[in-house]
């Protein structure tokens, strides 16, 4: 396996901090590239979903088109996070979000890879329309070869017709 030949793949790996209760937590595989995992954790009003998308470009494209497929089978608002490995930034997964419904937290396009230097916007925060980022940033550590990326947001609840909250 890759892990044998490439023992750093075996360290490495994402994080998410909450506060809600999480619900559920559920894992999903793709069926191409070394990092495979998709975690998806259920809060009370979305779904985070957490992945390491392929070094490949070709990889990538049939990755995305799997998380798409996935991300249309839930009915709450989504958050997709992690290393996108988009060597052409948001250009590169403009469609998918488009598809998905979904826009980058990262307004500003703060990069954060490498992580002594930052130059490129490896990693991204993708949130649906429903989803308002109260505050997005980078900080600088450096305890990987990628930054954090940490954003706070709120879901907002639709109204209904009759202007009280569902």
């Amino acid at each position: 396996s890759v892990n044998t030949l490439l023992p750093i793949v075996r360290k490495q790996g994402n994080a998410l901090l909450c506060a809600p209760h999480v619900h559920e937590q559920r894992f999903h595989y793709f069926d191409t590239g070394i990092k495979r995992l998709i975690i998806e954790l259920e809060l009370d009003d979305v779904c985070i979903f957490l992945v390491h998308l392929s070094l490949k470009f070709r990889h990538r494209q049939y990755q995305l088109r799997a998380l798409h497929d996935l991300l249309l089978t839930r009915r709450k608002p989504v958050i997709v996070g992690g290393d996108f490995n988009t060597f052409w930034g948001t250009h590169e997964i403009y469609l998918f979000m488009r598809a998905a419904g979904l826009r980058s937290a990262n307004t500003a396009g703060l990069a954060s890879f490498p992580a002594r230097a930052p130059r490129i916007e490896l990693d991204f925060i993708l949130v649906s329309e429903q989803i308002e980022v109260s505050d997005f940033h980078v900080p600088d550590v450096r305890f990987s070869d990628h930054r954090p990326l940490v954003c706070d947001f709120q879901v907002r609840v639709p109204e209904t017709a009759h202007g009280v909250v569902a």
